[in-house]
This record gives structure tokens, C-alpha cells and sequence, in this order.
């Protein structure tokens, strides 16, 4: 064997059996594998954070699509939600991330928790955010792109419902507190709630179905004896927070109901052209017009429109910047009082008024107290299939049995007296009153 040909089976074997450079293949699978576990990291938390700004843009669309549509078109509402989706996604960067046919308006099943589309509805609106393919902009990936996986598709859906909280249909309802006294029974469906705190005494029962509410249950004032003189006061407990407004709700209330087209305006109402009373006369049988709107002004929001005693007016509206005092046993039925008198007295009562007819909820003949100042009846007040908006404080003490059918709201607080069945009458029994929206998402 030449010298040469020594030389080169020698080399061969050096190179056959030399680990210089084994761990360059294994390197490059763990290069892979890195990659393919900071993709995972890094991809994937893109991925997800893209799927929450979907999220909010959907869910953002979607309440404002709700709200534009009780006041607008269609095609307004989706407008809206397209141009709330917009702002937050906007399409330079996030490419078309919701189309026209991506709002659309339908009902919502409480009970099935499903959406089904239905073209001019009012409520409930389903919206679509997507990032996918489709639409050219999905989501990119950075380093999977290193294993073959180019983008992600992200798609969020939602659906907002408008509601009217149980809370917001009967019940006594308030902002700073509620304090209620001893010896009542709450019939089920009727709502005590405060967005501060409720105090109630002692020997009260409240039905099932009965719900007392604030945002923290625990700030509940309870008397000495606690819960045990409270039968059914645990199992109504709850959690919640309403936006209450009722200052609003008045002002709407002024400009709605003169305005035939409104929710606000009455049936009862022969026209819309309101009769001008003077303040300094009685309002009485004599001064009334049923069917007709009233509009009285004082010089100044504490003077004071008297409606004398055992005076029953029926089927009108008072519009007046006056405070309102009604004499002893004075009465209205399908009557709503308006004032802007700002006064914690702006609503005054003797001892037996009564709003509503007592008609074991029997539909119509209920009243409505809409003030910007406060309601205070010392004695004896009845209100059955009636609601009081004030944006001040409540304070009054019912007749035995003399609360059936109420709605009792105020921006500051609500003091009850009373020692007999507060009743809870439901739809039928209760007047056709515009109710304030409440929007919320459901799916």
C-alpha cells in the first residue's frame, strides 16, 4: 500500500470517528424548538391581546349600536357601532376588522340565551369583529412563521339587549339610601335597592322573589336583632348597581309629553296645546280640564300651587315651576304632575292623598310625580299603580295597606313609613308609563 493511500484511510477514520461539531444538529433542533415555544409565548399572548381589543370593540358596537336605534334608523344605529369599532380598530391598521352586514338588529330569548335577527327591531343588536383571512388581515405571526404557521384568524362576537330591571319597575329605589321601617310584608316582585346602602327594622317578611339591593350587600343596616326578626331577608339579598338619573328622567318627561309622537305623551290627551292656569288660584274641579294638558309659573320655584281638600283630579298633566301642596284626602287618577321646583318640599301632601285608584290592580287609573326637588307626605299616603321620579328626597308615611303597585325613585334618598302589604302588581296593573332604557351585554 502506498504511503499516499495510507494517509487518506487514515484521515477517513480520524473524520469517521471525530464529535467535533455534534452539537450543530442538535443545536439546530433546539433552535426549532425554542422558536417553536416563544412563538407559543410571544404569538400566541398577540394573539390573544388582539382577541380582547375584538372583544371590546364588539362589545362597544354593540351598546352603542342598542342606544342609537330607540332614537334612530337602522342604517343610523349601524353607522354608530361602525364608527365606535372605528376609533378603537381603526382600519389603516387593523384592516376591516366589522362590515355593515356585521350589525345586525333582532330579539333576544332570555330564557334560550339565543339571539334571533328580525330587520327593525329594537332590542337587541348581534355585532361581529373579525380578523381573518377572508378580510385580509389576519393576525401575523412573528416567530411560528419559523414552523410554518403564517397568521391567526380572530373573530368575537356579541349581543346587547335592552331591559327594564325588575328594580326599575316597582319598588323603592334610591341613590344615597333607603330606610324602611318595622312591620311590613313585601309580596313578591316588589324591589327595595339604594346604589349607597339600605337600613331596615325589625319584623318584616319578605317573599320569595322580594329582592334588596345595594353594590355591596354587606352595607345593609340591620336592626339589633338582625336578620331573624327579618324572615326571607337573606334569600332577597343582592349585589347590583343602577345608574338612576331621575333629574333626567323628569326633564325628558317635561319635553316628552307635549309632543304627540312621543312615549311620553298620554292617551287620555284630547290636545297638546296646553291651558295656562294662574298659580295663585286653587287647583281644583272648577280650574281642571281633563283630557288637557296645564302649565302653571310662579314668580319663584318656592311658591306654591294649591290643590284644595277632597279635590279629585283625573286624566291631565301639570306642568308648573310651583311647588305642588295637595289638601287632605285630594286624589289623582291618569294624572302626571311635573314640576322643576327644585325644593325638598316641591311635592307636599296632607294626611290621606292618594295616587291611583285602589283597584287591586285593575289596569289604569294610575299617577305620576315627576320633581326635581323632594316628595314629603307626613300622614296616610296611598299610592296604588303609581310611580314618583324626584330628583330630591322621598320621605312619607303610607296608609296601612297603602303601597300596591309603586315605583319610587329618587337621586338622593327615600324614607318609608309604613306598617302593612306592599304590593306588587306587575304589567297589567300599572299605568303604560315611558320606562328608561337599561342596556346590557348578554352573550
Amino acid at each position: 500500500m502506498t504511503r499516499t493511500r495510507r494517509n487518506f484511510i487514515r484521515h477517513i477514520g480520524r473524520f469517521a470517528s471525530s464529535e467535533e461539531g455534534a452539537m450543530t444538529a442538535f443545536g439546530l433542533f433546539l433552535f426549532t424548538a425554542a422558536c417553536a415555544i416563544g412563538g407559543l409565548a410571544i404569538d400566541v399572548s398577540n394573539a390573544m391581546r388582539i382577541r380582547t381589543q375584538l372583544q371590546v370593540a364588539a362589545d362597544s358596537a354593540a351598546h352603542a349600536a342598542l342606544v342609537a336605534r330607540q332614537t334612530e334608523s337602522e342604517a343610523s344605529a349601524i353607522a354608530a357601532a361602525l364608527a365606535v369599532v372605528e376609533r378603537s380598530l381603526p382600519a389603516a391598521i387593523h384592516g376591516t376588522v366589522i362590515e355593515t352586514a356585521d350589525v345586525v338588529f333582532g330579539e333576544w330569548d332570555e330564557t334560550l340565551r339565543t339571539f334571533v335577527a328580525s330587520p327593525g327591531a329594537k332590542e337587541a343588536v348581534f355585532v361581529d369583529t373579525s380578523r381573518v383571512d377572508q378580510r385580509g388581515n389576519a393576525v401575523n405571526t412573528f416567530l411560528l412563521k419559523l414552523i410554518g404557521f403564517e397568521a391567526f384568524s380572530v373573530i368575537r362576537q356579541s349581543v346587547a339587549h335592552v331591559y327594564n330591571p325588575t328594580c326599575m319597575l316597582e319598588g323603592f329605589v334610591a341613590e344615597s339610601y333607603v330606610d324602611v321601617t318595622s312591620n311590613n310584608y313585601y309580596t313578591s316582585g316588589f324591589c327595595i335597592h339604594s346604589n349607597g346602602y339600605i337600613e331596615v327594622s325589625s319584623n318584616n317578611t319578605y317573599e320569595e322573589g322580594v329582592i334588596v339591593s345595594m353594590p355591596d350587600r354587606q352595607d345593609i343596616v340591620l336592626p339589633n336583632s338582625g336578620l331573624e326578626t327579618n324572615v326571607g331577608l337573606a334569600e332577597a339579598l343582592r349585589d347590583s348597581y343602577y345608574e338612576i338619573d331621575a333629574a333626567d328622567r323628569v326633564l325628558a318627561m317635561k319635553q316628552g309629553i307635549t309632543n304627540p309622537s312621543s312615549p311620553y305623551y298620554p292617551d287620555y290627551l284630547i290636545s297638546p296645546m296646553p291651558r295656562t292656569l294662574d298659580w295663585k288660584n286653587k287647583l281644583d274641579e272648577t280650574t281642571w280640564q281633563p283630557g288637557y294638558i296645564h302649565e302653571a309659573t310662579c314668580n319663584s320655584t318656592n311658591q306654591r300651587l294649591n290643590v284644595p281638600q277632597d279635590t279629585v283630579l283625573r286624566q291631565g298633566v301639570l306642568i308648573t315651576n310651583c311647588e305642588v301642596s295637595f289638601g287632605s284626602g285630594a286624589a289623582v287618577e291618569d294624572v302626571t304632575v311635573i314640576t322643576t321646583s327644585p325644593s325638598v318640599n316641591s311635592i307636599t301632601g296632607a294626611a290621606g292623598i292618594r295616587m291611583g285608584v285602589d283597584d287591586d290592580c285593575a289596569p289604569g287609573g294610575g299617577a305620576q310625580f315627576f320633581t326635581l326637588g323632594g316628595l314629603r307626605v307626613p300622614a296616610s299616603f296611598r299610592i296604588f299603580g303609581s310611580q314618583v321620579i324626584a330628583g330630591g328626597p322621598v320621605n312619607f308615611v303610607a296608609d296601612t295597606g297603602g303601597v300596591d303597585g309603586a315605583l319610587v325613585v329618587s337621586d338622593q334618598s327615600i324614607e318609608a313609613t309604613s306598617g302593612g302589604t306592599i304590593g306588587f302588581c306587575g304589567v297589567d296593573g300599572l299605568p303604560d308609563w315611558a320606562k328608561r332604557p337599561y342596556y346590557r351585554i348578554v352573550l
